[in-house]
């Protein structure tokens, strides 16, 4: 495998030279700095832009184009990391070779017609299909009540500081507001004032057939915002909530804030924590609070690097509650001491989780795109700082960790009242 990395046209464009795979695959990424706003814009565009296109106005056309160019892969997608928000979209389809000569090359035309030229009249988007994705994505967060799990994590973010990216969700509310016009506005400012990566991967031997994606970029922006997000600066008191919701499940969730950690413990020192902590049938939360004491259906710890945040999530009955909350609290306290073989089955779990990863080519390149956000070393360099992590570190780092807020989301009955 060769990486290349370029600039073209003022976009970064990385191209992952690999024969593992029969299928070539890219990924074009417009970041841009995070606003309450665009986490519920930015869901309802992907949707829009993948409906239909100028050129192809209805759904069912993309699709039989999709179909014509031996099944090609179109999607989009979104995701805050940190401070940024990103606006994701992907292509993949089967090398030449393997299907009729210039298929590639349909597929980026249609690709760019996706991206590029949107079903839009007289600057708004196209009445039926804002219309139809609209009614979907309503319906989507309207339905997060449904889900019990889904629901605590939604409502524990109204227990935290607001002013935090963290906190930000879709929102009925911003919804509510946007109208083909101004959701056209925000496309165009996605465009035009985002700073714009290309990552492409396979069996490439011409790079130049890419220049009809790399040149559709007219302004690339540069942004020097911090990425990781700070809690250095809250001083909270904890918070013990509970709340009734919906469902017939309890989900107690528990978050901790990471300070005053620096890049490399967030990215070497405190995956390994986590996995200890909760993150395998091996783990200490698994082994205490699910089988010794058959309180949880589940039970297991989620970094959220960026955002300097530690969550423990489980599932129990709501008799458990109290007594899976000082289980919890105790295993957190007791991470100061770990064993050699704790970290060592660690290290292997991480290591084999991320080679394992790299066997899908959306994969390499999602990896990739982590590792120019993070500005992390290659798979290899980064396995081999992962295995010099000491045990020491990990214990150490356990004084960072402050537990700031258990919520508990118990079952309900149909109004959410017990």
């Amino acid at each position: 495998m060769c990486v290349i990395n370029k600039n073209i046209n003022g976009i970064n464009v990385t191209f992952i030279k690999t024969n593992k795979f029969k299928s070539i695959y890219g990924s074009l990424i417009f970041k841009s700095l995070v606003t309450k706003e665009k986490m519920t814009y930015g869901a309802l565009l992907r949707n829009v832009l993948m409906e239909s296109t100028k050129k192809y106005d209805t759904n069912e056309k993309l699709n039989i184009n999709t179909l014509e160019n031996y099944d090609a892969y179109y999607a989009a997608s979104n995701a805050r990391m940190g401070s940024y928000y990103f606006n994701r979209f992907d292509f993949s389809t089967l090398e030449d070779k393997y299907t009729k000569e210039g298929n590639l090359k349909n597929v980026l035309d249609t690709f760019c017609e996706i991206v590029f030229n949107p079903n839009v009249n007289a600057g708004s988007f196209n009445e039926e299909s804002f219309k139809i994705n609209f009614e979907r994505l309503k319906l989507s967060i309207e339905k997060t009540k449904e889900n019990q799990r889904s629901y605590a994590e939604e409502r524990l973010l109204k227990n935290l500081n607001q002013k935090k990216p963290y906190t930000f969700a879709r929102d009925i509310k911003v919804l509510n507001t946007i109208t083909k016009e101004t959701l056209y506005d925000y496309y165009k400012d996605m465009i035009n004032n985002s700073n714009v990566s290309l990552i492409i991967a396979g069996n490439i031997e011409d790079e130049s057939i890419f220049d009809d994606v790399i040149y559709k970029i007219k302004n690339n922006k540069a942004f020097n915002e911090e990425l990781y997000i700070s809690n250095d600066d809250l001083n909270d008191d904890y918070k013990d909530i509970k709340e009734s919701g919906y469902g017939t499940q309890n989900v107690l969730y528990l978050v901790c804030y990471l300070k005053k950690m620096n890049a490399y413990e967030l990215n070497y020192v405190m995956p390994l924590y986590r996995i200890i902590l909760g993150g395998s049938g091996n783990s200490r939360l698994f082994d205490n609070v699910r089988e010794k004491n058959s309180l949880a259906y589940y039970c297991f710890a989620r970094l959220e690097k960026d955002d300097n945040l530690l969550e423990i999530i489980t599932g129990i009955e709501k008799e458990n509650y109290q007594k899976s909350l000082k289980i919890i609290k105790e295993e957190l306290k007791k991470m100061n001491k770990i064993t050699d073989e704790e970290l060592l089955v660690a290290k292997k779990e991480l290591i084999s989780s991320l080679l394992e990863s790299l066997d899908q080519i959306g994969n390499l390149v999602s990896r990739y795109h982590i590792e120019i956000t993070y500005n992390l070393p290659n798979i290899d360099e980064f396995i081999k700082r992962i295995d010099k992590v000491t045990k020491e570190e990990v214990e150490n780092i356990n004084k960072k960790i402050d537990l700031k807020l258990s919520y508990f989301l118990k079952e309900g009955e149909k109004d959410g009242k017990n």
